[in-house]
């Protein structure tokens, strides 16, 4: 990660725990009054919240490799070489079976 994108990430983690504390405290002071029990959490604190988090957001894609593309030929062209399958899962599955014979052998072999 650069610097700008590690700064931003911290700033924004930052910003966030700011304000978990600060929602936090506003709870612990609302234990304390007994004239308005419904209160929500303030516009400002909720605001924080969303900020920090698009800031952490931007911060990791900021930071992100450059994306490179993906081609499945090299992939499973890979595997066969190491003498694997990329479908093995469909080889492995079992074929058709019939559920009214398995039922009749299973009834037959209670008795």
């Amino acid at each position: 990660m650069s610097f700008v994108s590690t700064t931003v990430t911290v700033l924004s983690l930052l910003l966030l725990f700011h304000a978990g504390y600060s929602a936090y405290e506003f709870s612990h002071y609302l234990k304390h009054l007994t004239v308005n029990s419904d209160a929500t959490v303030p516009l400002d604190i909720i605001a924080e919240t969303i900020v920090a988090t698009a800031l952490f957001a931007f911060g990791q894609v900021l930071g992100a490799k450059q994306l490179e593309p993906v081609s499945f030929a090299k992939w499973a062209k890979g595997l066969e070489r190491e003498g694997k399958s990329p479908f093995a899962f469909l080889e492995r599955r079992p074929g058709y079976m019939n559920v009214t014979k398995l039922r009749d052998e299973y009834a037959s072999a209670k008795k």
